[in-house]
């Protein structure tokens, strides 16, 4: 996904004032009488300071998700996160200079600390208040779509004109009905035959879902017809959503809404789920080389064919991508039945093909898919396009697989059998939704247990 202007822009801000705050400090610290210092320091040492002061704080707010949409939040939520960035980030800071520098800390930390408590957060602060004066002028505006046309709709029409909605444009309600209503001036565009169109056309980027009737097949549909168009998704929530706590919501002119696809994952975790995918990645395919070149030999001695099968899978936001395995078939398995899922003795297995299921063996080639980021270790499975067609319109919740980065190894598989018929796949949703309304990194390890429990013990479908 794109990174917006207004991320830029806060970006922008943020090196300005931690490279002030950094001056300043300097200026306190060295160039005046206020500390004691044994050893002078010129200005061309704050050339060499400044740069690398301001990517550890870039770092720290990033880790501690400092740069998301300024839309929906307040000056007090700004400043509020701002100080916990830099407290974290000063004691940090507090640690290393302590050990290596100790002329930048104690009372000379304590201050740049609230020099910078002082300009970051007043620099957040005026950023969103420009921005909503921007906003107020029709600058910067992102087009939104209302889907659905009731009481909860009309309330965010009523709350909209009221101006209370900074960042939106709102153009209009999609709705199935007949008499294309219209409200205060507000018009129906059209159905959802013509939603992907409308999106297209006019450049949506959000869509508040406010239906009353919560069917998870509709949401489906929305999903698949704007998926290919870079859109943020809200929802109208019931009471049982909220109570559940399964669903990240926030405050929206008065009332919450729902966020469809919350990142449960801080931008820390995400960083260490990442660095462990590669790193443990580049290990294995070093102590396993030896194994799968063996492994590639018996698959050739097995049978006629490839030893590395190639396959078009759905990865993460509908992205295709290519995944490896050691073919466990005969060559052209499909040429004649088509995409079939493989069954229990299905006898299109070859003897070696059975040995590598049960062991998982055939799923080595699949650390490069890991190492080179198209899936991670721990992850719903991927599915081929054709299967996703299918589900994504007849199960519920099915779009939420898609969501996150594929897995080597799931919640699902080390639970549930191999997927045999449409009611495996349904079974095995629920444990995918799971692990993606919980994700962490202890789960994670929890599941790489259990899937080295099944390769020890010979039970890989």
């Amino acid at each position: 996904m794109k990174i917006s202007k207004e991320i830029k822009l806060l970006v922008m801000t943020d090196f300005i004032t931690v490279n002030l705050s950094t001056f300043l400090i300097f200026l306190i610290k060295f160039k005046t009488e206020y500390f004691i210092t044994y050893t002078d320091h010129s200005f061309s040492e704050l050339l060499i300071i400044a740069p690398i002061l301001w990517l550890y704080w870039a770092a720290v707010f990033h880790i501690k998700d400092l740069y998301k949409s300024f839309y929906f939040r307040s000056a007090v939520e700004i400043a509020l996160s701002s100080f916990s960035g830099i407290t974290v980030g000063t004691i940090i800071l507090y640690v290393l200079t302590t050990l290596n520098f100790s002329e930048l800390s104690g009372k000379g930390l304590l201050l740049y600390y609230g020099i910078l408590c002082f300009f970051v957060s007043s620099g957040r602060v005026l950023f969103k208040i420009a921005l909503n004066n921007l906003f107020r002028k029709g600058i910067g505006l992102r087009n939104a779509l209302i889907i659905g046309y009731n009481k909860s709709s009309k309330k965010i029409i009523r709350e909209y004109l009221k101006g209370r909605l900074l960042g939106l444009n709102i153009l209009g309600f999609i709705d199935d009905g007949k008499n294309n209503p219209e409200y205060q001036g507000f018009r129906t565009l059209g159905d959802l035959d013509k939603f992907e169109e409308i999106i297209k056309n006019e450049k949506v980027r959000e869509i508040i879902i406010s239906v009353e009737v919560k069917d998870p097949f509709l949401i489906n549909n929305i999903i698949l017809q704007s998926k290919d168009h870079n859109v943020f998704y809200k929802v109208v929530p019931s009471l049982e959503d909220i109570i559940s706590g399964n669903v990240r919501t926030f405050e929206l002119f008065g009332y919450k809404l729902l966020e469809l696809f919350p990142d449960i994952l801080s931008p820390f975790q995400r960083m260490l789920k990442r660095t462990f995918d590669i790193f443990v990645s580049f290990i294995l395919l070093i102590l396993t080389t030896p194994l799968m070149i063996v492994s590639a030999v018996m698959v050739r001695l097995d049978s006629k064919g490839d030893v590395i099968y190639k396959q078009k899978r759905v990865g993460k936001d509908f992205k295709e991508f290519t995944v490896y395995k050691f073919r466990s078939m005969k060559q052209n398995a499909e040429a004649e039945t088509g995409a079939v899922w493989a069954s229990k003795n299905d006898p299109r297995i070859t003897k070696y093909g059975n040995f590598m299921r049960k062991t998982r063996i055939d799923e080595l080639p699949q650390l490069f898919n890991v190492l080179i980021g198209n899936m991670s270790f721990v992850g719903p499975r991927p599915e081929r396009k054709v299967f996703v067609d299918k589900f994504i319109k007849t199960i519920p919740y099915y779009y939420k697989r898609l969501h996150v980065k594929p897995g080597l190894t799931g919640w699902a598989q080390v639970k549930h059998k191999y997927d045999e018929t449409f009611d495996d796949v349904k079974e095995k949703l629920k444990y995918d939704l799971y692990y993606i309304e919980n994700t962490s990194l202890k789960l994670d390890f929890i599941i790489l247990f259990y899937t080295a429990r099944v390769v020890i013990n010979f039970k890989g479908h």
